[in-house]
């Protein structure tokens, strides 16, 4: 079993690859969403952009630009009136999110390769990607990251203290625009190949577990990396272990197992620490 493990680990290094950088990308930006105390709004966020890819995936439109504009016009007036407020609205958040979740459903109801392609954006699966080089998926990623760095220290400014960044700055609404603009490009990516689910927790799980155990930026940025990676590549391993059940050997889902991982680690983590 340990050399049919280690073979497909080596078919499938091309996917664990891509599955690792997307999840070390959402765990760092969104450590930023857990210091402002808005995981609600990451988590509503997250499903806004599966919605936006399941209505891409309905009407038949390839590419992540349809959820990255749909989700922009609709959490931009939020974002416009949180300008003037400290909080997000979290009743608001709830009806959105209650909304556009139930709203896939009436895709779902469609049935067919609709009904697959839409599961497939919500639970997704690493092992069913097709990694190739020169696709675009990877300029999405890389522009992201470039705006995300050159703009570093505004982000963190503004997450820390708004109230003074405020004061200091005369664009609020643009870096609030931008910031999430880039928290939408890489949740779509990441919905877009690796599932919903995998995204949402790893945007807010290695977040909430790396504020347990530091208290700096650097170290922050660092543990959600470390928790996110660890966690993909266990529950990249566990997937590819054959179990027998039942007289037959199954194997579980890629992607809903590292979710599954990362957030039993999550959980322990939490329990432990109150103790």
């Amino acid at each position: 079993m340990n050399f049919e493990v280690i073979n497909s680990f080596s078919f499938f290094l091309p996917q664990l690859i891509l599955g690792s950088i997307v999840c070390i990308l959402l765990s760092m930006i969104g450590s930023f969403l857990v210091l402002r105390n808005s995981s609600f709004f990451g988590l509503t966020l997250a499903q806004v952009v599966s919605s936006g890819v399941a209505i891409s995936l309905y009407l038949g439109i390839e590419g992540e630009w349809f959820a990255i504009i749909f989700s922009l016009i609709v959490i931009s007036p939020m974002i416009a009136s949180n300008t003037k407020s400290n909080l997000h609205n979290d009743t608001l958040l709830g009806i959105l999110f209650v909304f556009f979740a139930s709203f896939s459903q009436f895709l779902l109801s469609m049935g067919g390769n609709v009904k697959n392609q839409i599961m497939t954006a919500y639970f997704g699966d690493i092992l069913t990607n097709q990694v190739i080089a020169t696709d675009y998926h990877y300029v999405f990623l890389l522009v992201s990251i470039l705006i995300f760095s050159f703009f570093f220290k505004k982000f963190l400014f503004l997450s820390f203290d708004r109230e003074e960044f405020k004061i200091r700055q005369n664009h609020l609404l643009f870096y609030e625009l931008l910031f999430h603009a880039i928290i939408i490009i890489i949740i779509s990516v990441a919905v877009h190949l690796l599932g919903s689910f995998y995204a949402t927790a790893h945007l807010l799980v290695p977040g909430f577990v790396a504020l347990k155990m530091v208290r700096d930026m650097r170290s922050l940025l660092i543990s959600c990396a470390l928790i996110s990676f660890i966690s993909t590549l266990i529950g990249f391993t566990i997937s590819l272990i054959g179990f027998e059940h039942s007289g037959e050997v199954i194997y579980f889902p890629t992607s809903s197992t590292i979710v599954v991982v990362l957030s039993l680690f999550g959980l322990l983590v939490h329990f432990f620490k109150k103790q």
